[in-house]
Formats: structure tokens, C-alpha cells, sequence
């Protein structure tokens, strides 16, 4: 199971819309990520930001058609950015360090 963390910026306008019309936004947002086989864990709005997180799972990773909803997103308006980062789990984590202690790597200037 992939999981992502969806993390938008939303602009002061979005604000103002939602304070005009309350709606709960993950009830909102569910379909659209129903409808590329993910599912709405997570739903935070960041306390003295206008920040949202949103965590998403999927049986299958799928970059084009998380693409797709960052583009759909994006060219609606309501945020000032959007950033899709796929989420490991610690036991990924650890399987990462691992490789890296295997691998070697020479950095610019070295």
C-alpha cells in the first residue's frame, strides 16, 4: 500500500470561502481521489497557517494519476502550491538506511 502526503498552500481567497460557505473539505475531496482507486486517511488544516495536509493510501503506486490531481487542483485556482511526497513506513525507512550503507557516493568538489 502506497501512501502520500498531499500538502497545499491554500490562497487567503479559499479562505474567505470557506468561512462564507463551512463545508467539510475531506468529505469533498474523497471522490476525487476515489476515482484513481486512493482513499482519504487524513484531512489537517494547520493551526496559524494556510496549509492543508492530506494523506492519501493507494493499492498500487500511481504517479500519473496523482499528477493528474495536482494539475486539476493547481489550475483551479485555489492554492498557491501543491506538493505530493510519497510517505515511507519505518520499516521502509530502515530498508533505505540499509542501501545506503551499501552504496557510495563521491559529492561535487570531493
Amino acid at each position: 500500500m502506497a501512501r502520500y502526503l498531499a500538502i497545499l498552500e491554500v490562497k487567503g481567497e479559499t479562505c474567505g470561502s470557506l468561512i462564507a460557505n463551512p463545508q467539510d473539505r475531506k468529505a469533498a475531496t474523497a471522490p476525487l481521489f476515489k476515482a484513481i482507486g486512493a482513499e482519504v486517511e487524513h484531512y489537517w488544516f494547520g493551526v496559524g497557517s494556510n496549509t492543508l495536509y492530506i494523506v492519501t493510501s493507494m493499492p498500487d503506486e500511481n504517479d500519473t494519476d496523482l499528477e493528474a490531481i495536482t494539475m486539476l487542483v493547481c489550475a483551479s485556482g485555489i492554492v498557491q502550491s501543491m506538493n505530493m511526497v510519497k510517505l515511507l513506513t519505518s520499516e521502509e525507512a530502515v530498508s533505505a538506511m540499509k542501501k545506503a550503507a551499501e552504496l557510495s557516493y563521491t559529492p561535487p568538489g570531493g
